[in-house]
């Protein structure tokens, strides 16, 4: 029986093809799939960490944890608790802005109080405040990967080079099947995988109804959570008018802003970006 994983970092709000990911382990492998957190990646503020997009009537805004900036592994970051934006708690300003603007949407009703919960008692990390809202999501969408912390590996995992810490992370694991996303096309050394498969996630943004006019892609999850309800396949459209219309291309995660803030293509936020 041919088991399957994948790994990522535990980013904040993450968008569909984090879960799309996810989702996948659990198909292409007998059981399970394992998805692999990796807290030990160095923080990187310009990338999805602590902050993400939500939909608004103009287009999209970052929305953003406030946090001790540094250079630290995911795992040491903390949140700066008595942070505050535009003279509110800065969780409680977050929930305002989503139900202002999620509010009228199908499904808000339905998952607004859970994400409600995990915000009302933030606590002061990052990679537990991030976890908590990546393991109700999945719950949400239905996934039943096993999550496993990197830090949960054997001392000997991490070997510098990010090929081959990919690899032992795979065979500490039993796993017959590594998926990357596609930005590990632009690193990873397939030599280092002898004995393993390695396939490539080829994610697609999938194109849906918002709650306002047009479609903005690459937001948080709960954007298509809220209005539809549902993990959309890659490249998976609802909506009447035509993709291309709409001006959605076939992506790799958030290329838009990963261009605008000098991120290099990849696997939406990438996995493995200096992080062996």
């Amino acid at each position: 029986m041919a088991k399957a994983m994948s790994a990522h970092q535990p980013n904040f709000l993450p968008y569909l093809g984090f879960f799309d990911k996810m989702k996948a382990v659990c198909e292409i492998g007998e059981g399970r799939g394992i998805f692999v957190v990796r807290e030990d990646c160095q923080y990187v503020g310009s990338d999805f960490h602590s902050r993400n997009k939500i939909r608004i009537n103009e287009g999209w805004v970052w929305i953003n944890v406030p946090v001790e900036k540094r250079p630290a592994p995911i795992s040491e970051i903390r949140i700066k608790k008595d942070a505050r934006i535009k003279n509110a708690p800065w969780n409680k300003y977050h929930l305002r802005l989503i139900e202002a603007n999620y509010k009228k949407a199908p499904f808000f009703e339905k998952h607004f109080s859970g994400l409600s919960e995990i915000y009302n008692e933030p606590g002061d990390s990052l990679l537990d405040f991030n976890m908590r809202i990546i393991v109700y999501l999945s719950k949400c969408f239905g996934i039943k990967a096993k999550f496993v912390m990197f830090s949960e590996l054997p001392e000997n995992t991490e070997t510098g080079n990010p090929s081959k810490t990919l690899a032992n992370i795979a065979k500490a694991l039993g796993a017959d099947i590594y998926l990357s996303g596609d930005g590990g096309r632009e690193y990873m050394e397939m030599d280092a995988f002898k004995g393993i498969e390695v396939r490539f996630q080829n994610y697609k943004h999938p194109a849906y109804p918002q709650r306002f006019f047009g479609f903005e892609p690459y937001l948080s999850a709960i954007d298509a959570l809220f209005n539809v309800g549902r993990l959309l396949s890659s490249g998976e459209s609802i909506l009447k008018e035509d993709r291309e219309k709409e001006g959605i291309k076939k992506g790799d995660g958030q290329k838009e802003d990963r261009e605008k803030e000098g991120i290099k293509k990849g696997d939406g936020p990438k996995e493995g970006i200096k992080c062996p």
